[in-house]
């Protein structure tokens, strides 16, 4: 005698099904947790307008990181293209306003390419190249010529952004400086091109 589908589900007790019914609802709100709230529309855009906000304080030459410009979480780090380490928020200002009154206040800057990622709800991960341009000559602090006027150089800049209490802050900056002509023989590149 052949039995039924109905009958062969006996062994799915009251207490089976709630714990069958609990796990494919947590699976479920995670599933949607997870891969529409972390990369939502919103996070992206607003990440990308902190972004946008990097390049504004720069070219507003406002080192204060503060109102408009407050892009940095209390805690965030900073590398510099040479290697200079700023561990909290106050460093990174207090290197940006001496930097910024000798050389920083004579350059422009555009982020020309962002790819963004997101590695959790409240993490995200940029790689901007930025081009920054000398609007007139400007000397290192040590009186060494630093630039002219028309000079320009670029820099792929990994930043780390996280979410707290809605706001998306930088978390940790790292400056990379690169020669396009170098950068233009990366073995990565001209292997996909071939």
């Amino acid at each position: 005698m052949k039995k039924s589908f109905y009958s062969s589900l006996n062994y799915l007790t009251p207490q089976r099904l709630v714990i069958m019914k609990t796990f494919v609802s947590t699976f479920a709100l995670l599933l949607v947790y997870f891969t529409s709230f972390a990369q939502s529309p919103t996070d992206q855009k607003a990440v990308r307008a902190v972004i946008q906000k990097m390049d504004d304080a720069w070219n507003a030459h406002d080192y204060s990181y503060s109102g408009q410009y407050d892009i940095y979480a209390p805690d965030a780090t900073l590398v510099n293209p040479v290697g200079m380490y700023w561990k909290n928020r106050a460093e990174i200002i207090k290197a940006h306003h001496v930097l910024g009154e000798t050389m920083l206040k004579y350059t422009s800057t555009k982020s020309q390419q962002v790819d963004l990622r997101f590695l959790a709800p409240t993490v995200a991960l940029a790689t901007v190249k930025a081009r920054y341009h000398a609007e007139q000559d400007y000397n290192f602090p040590d009186g060494k010529k630093a630039s002219s006027k028309g000079d320009t150089n670029y820099a792929m800049i990994n930043v780390v952004f996280t979410k707290q209490n809605g706001a998306w802050r930088i978390a940790s900056e790292q400056v990379t400086g690169f020669d396009p002509k170098v950068q233009a023989q990366d073995p990565v590149r001209l292997q996909a091109n071939r």
